[in-house]
């Protein structure tokens, strides 16, 4: 079975060029030694808030996953839900429009100054039909932003995926729902300490936000079967 492999790439917030440069970095190790073989791209949550363009980063990845299709997959993350959550309507809360705009809102709307209300419009609704986690158990993969809950798992719940810095997530020896046996949680949400990914559990879990806005990297991890993670950096 030709199983594809995947590029996982952290926490993005707003780093346009530096995702534009990951993406020619793995699309040209892609043409160079992967001969063919299916590449997914998944990224992980947190495209918005902090970083210089929020709105390109949106617009650059609608229009990825226009050419690429199934190719691409897209993650709700808190920033995301964040954003939605301030914009949800004429009554949003004040409280939620001063939490977004604290945590990095803000520079978010810097960056559609200028812009037709409708751009707006467009990205909230594409934000809103987001997923917050993606599983591939043939291969032994589960992709989701902040993390899933160790002993219920499917049945986290889109907070969990969004939110979670549980401790007994982070050690993979606390894992206890039967559906993780054999499976690897690839994730953002919490900077590694080093700017490098973070793994534990002899892998099971493997953290690729590298603290790109905070002065860090940006981090891609392309997966594949039966082969060491490689990884990319910008």
């Amino acid at each position: 079975m030709n199983r594809p492999i995947y590029c996982a790439i952290g926490d993005i917030h707003g780093e346009l060029e530096r995702l534009k440069d990951l993406h020619r970095q793995v699309l040209a190790f892609a043409a160079d030694e992967l001969r063919g073989r299916p590449l997914r791209f998944v990224h992980l949550g947190d495209l918005v808030d902090r970083g210089p363009d929020s709105c390109g980063v949106i617009d650059y990845l609608m229009a990825f996953e226009r050419v690429r299709g199934r190719k691409v997959i897209t993650l709700r993350g808190n920033h995301e839900q964040m954003m939605i959550d301030a914009h949800d309507g004429p009554g949003a809360a004040a409280g939620a429009v001063r939490h977004w705009s604290i945590n990095g809102g803000e520079a978010t709307l810097a960056s559609y100054e200028g812009k037709p209300e409708a751009r707006m419009a467009s990205h909230l609704a594409w934000l809103k039909s987001l997923p917050t986690v993606h599983a591939d158990r043939g291969a032994g993969l589960v992709f989701v932003h902040a993390g899933i809950d160790p002993d219920a798992y499917p049945d986290c719940g889109a907070q969990v995926n969004m939110w979670t810095r549980r401790r007994e997530f982070m050690d993979p020896r606390c894992w206890t729902a039967p559906a993780l046996r054999g499976q690897r949680v690839i994730h953002g949400h919490t900077p590694t300490e080093d700017s490098l990914p973070e793994t534990a559990g002899d892998g099971q879990r493997l953290n690729l936000d590298t603290g790109a806005v905070y002065g860090g990297r940006l981090t891609a991890a392309v997966l594949q079967p039966g082969a060491p993670d490689l990884f990319f950096h910008s």
